[in-house]
């Protein structure tokens, strides 16, 4: 009679843990394993820190800047690669600015003229990131926590620097667009002031509740039109703004653009105003 034969289950042999039995091993095996992980990601990190510095600069279009290439009290830079026009146009505008007796409506136009040379330019652009005349631009605050300069340099990347890589890529960086002339069509000091609702400071409400307090401060303004000429490019110059009116404000003698359009420019308007009036068209738009 056959026996049936019970299989007992073989004990398994415990293996030995080796480092991992102690925790404080483990923590020590891990941290060693990632530590190389750890060194490369701070290497890389600072090689991208350094090229973002780089490309703040290039979007600026400095590097070390020479005193005659800087007008200190007005914050104005020419940009270390700058055209011949661009070099001829800042000089004027440092002439006038330190050496003349004041002239608030040459400055004006002069601050128009190193505008569109610098903005309108592509030969000496590394890319849709170097907006070139940004420092003419007013560096301020818009009633709703946007700033002037922040929205011309986004709009601009959006917009007419757009595709500046691909034209550079098609034609050639010495082909592509290059102000060679800018001519003021009109200019002049108007009798409306400029209203800006500026920060003033930080204050405590009733409710012990940190508040933006703002005031509105007016401005001596400035209706500057100008065209200009390109160079000869392959380019479809028709594609391509070759005028425009911008509103330069003094504020409290530097001389910097509110407001450009190809359109008419409404003085009368404050900032709060031109934004709404912007907000609407782009509702309509859509």
């Amino acid at each position: 009679m056959r026996k049936d034969i019970e299989l007992k289950p073989k004990k398994k042999k415990k293996r030995s843990a080796g480092v991992f039995a102690d925790k404080k091993k483990r923590y020590l095996l891990l941290f060693l394993l990632i530590l190389p992980l750890l060194v490369a990601i701070g290497f890389f990190g600072s090689i991208v820190y350094k090229e973002v510095m780089n490309i703040k600069n290039l979007a600026q279009g400095v590097a070390e800047v020479k005193d005659e290439n800087k007008i200190e009290s007005m914050g104005y830079i020419l940009r270390e690669n700058a055209t011949d026009l661009q070099k001829d146009y800042f000089k004027e505008l440092k002439t006038a600015v330190e050496e003349e007796e004041f002239n608030g409506l040459k400055i004006a136009e002069l601050v128009a003229k190193n505008y569109v040379a610098d903005f309108y330019t592509w030969t000496n652009k590394q890319g849709s990131y170097d907006v070139g005349g940004l420092y003419y631009v007013f560096n301020g605050e818009y009633l709703n926590g946007d700033h002037f300069r922040d929205n011309v340099y986004l709009n601009a990347k959006d917009g007419f620097y757009k595709y500046i890589n691909n034209y550079i890529n098609d034609y050639g960086q010495e082909n592509v667009l290059e102000v060679t002339n800018v001519e003021i069509v009109s200019s002049q000091k108007t009798s409306e002031k400029f209203m800006l609702n500026e920060h003033v400071a930080y204050v405590q409400d009733e409710n012990e509740e940190w508040i933006d307090y703002r005031e509105d401060h007016e401005f001596e303004t400035y209706l500057i039109k100008c065209r200009w000429d390109y160079a000869e490019t392959p380019l479809d110059l028709n594609k391509f703004a070759n005028s425009i009116n911008l509103l330069i404000i003094d504020r409290n003698g530097t001389f910097q653009i509110v407001e450009a359009s190809e359109g008419e420019i409404d003085v009368r308007k404050t900032n709060e105003e031109v934004n709404e009036s912007e907000e609407e068209t782009d509702s309509d738009n859509d």
